[in-house]
């Protein structure tokens, strides 16, 4: 038991993905898992579609707990509560989201950092807030994204990323 923890700690700092397909999640192509991981208890109820994002210390939270709180009652001792969470192609999910039991995230979604996400949510939003709702459209994030993009040099930000970054930031004044 202590040999399969460490293994699974080793391949958790190695690779990411290797480690979310051997607990079980099912991992689409072109997946990113950033950072701290939280799978929950039950993994296997995880769906990620292709090319999405997991940014750092999400979690996902495929059982209900509270239910302990009755437990000691003869009437409700056996009640359980499980979800799976699905996460659709071409997502964004960020920092610090907590994903609950029974959510599911549409295609082109994008989660803001730190939402809880309690419910399912159609394709081309992005979501934020605790509880998560709709801010907006993807499409409309995208113009706003667009509208306020900074001029910079291509080739000297893939050169040196962090000189055309102070650059653009310089501008704003």
């Amino acid at each position: 038991m202590i040999i399969k923890k460490v293994f699974y700690k080793i391949i958790k700092k190695i690779n990411k993905i290797w480690y979310a397909k051997i607990l079980g999640v099912k991992l689409g192509e072109n997946v990113r898992l950033i950072g701290n991981l939280n799978l929950g208890t039950e993994p296997y109820l995880i769906s990620i579609g292709n090319h999405v994002t997991v940014s750092n210390d999400v979690s996902f939270v495929t059982h209900d707990g509270a239910t302990w709180i009755f437990k000691e009652n003869r009437k409700y001792k056996d009640v359980v509560k499980y979800g799976k969470i699905k996460i659709g192609n071409n997502c964004f999910i960020g920092t610090k989201s907590i994903l609950l039991p029974g959510v599911e995230i549409g295609d082109n979604s994008i989660v803001a950092a730190g939402s809880v996400v309690t419910k399912k949510f159609p394709s081309g939003v992005v979501i934020g807030g605790n509880p998560a709702k709709v801010i907006k459209s993807t499409k409309e994030f995208t113009q706003k994204c667009v509208e306020n993009n900074k001029d910079y040099d291509i080739k000297n930000y893939r050169k040196n990323k962090k000189e055309e970054v102070l650059k653009m930031l310089r501008e704003d004044k």
